[in-house]
């Protein structure tokens, strides 16, 4: 799989449409971690490795320059943090953080690709929403696994 998103960016990027792939794990933190936080006391909002994120990937492209920004979910999905993502999937493609902000996501500029092994805990909801690329590991043979064997063999 990941060498289909590397695929894919190295011809893009060939035929001259830049691209900027941001790849993180969304189970590697806790939610608050991934969205940002609201301090209740203070009212103090701190952003989250994924808002930041969003919010960078989001900005508006220079008129006349064509780019693609793609962010990567690699990891498995869990519905703690993937039902968040609903309102971008769907039609209205905003994000909606816990403070109350929005933002947009910056369609077809950019766009969110999820590198799962399956959708066992995602909801009919968040299926629903996806468009879905199989790589079946029996298509794939040998060759993919020692190739990335070797290089990494102790000699």
């Amino acid at each position: 799989k990941t060498v289909l998103l590397n695929t894919l960016k190295r011809a893009q990027d060939s035929l001259g449409v830049p691209t900027k792939m941001h790849t993180l794990n969304p189970k590697a933190q806790s939610v608050l971690e991934l969205y940002g936080v609201l301090d209740p006391a203070t009212r103090d909002w701190t952003d989250g490795l994924l808002s930041n994120i969003f919010r960078e990937m989001n900005k508006p492209v220079p008129e006349g320059k064509d780019e693609r920004r793609y962010i990567v979910y690699d990891g498995d999905v869990d519905a703690l943090w993937v039902e968040n993502m609903n309102s971008v999937m769907d039609d209205n493609k905003l994000l909606t953080l816990p403070n109350g902000e929005r933002i947009r996501l910056n369609y077809p500029t950019c766009c969110m690709l999820y590198e799962v092994f399956d959708l066992q805990y995602a909801s009919p909801a968040t299926v629903s929403r996806c468009g879905m690329v199989y790589v079946d590991p029996k298509d794939l043979g040998y060759k993919p696994f020692l190739d990335s064997w070797l290089p990494r063999r102790a000699r």
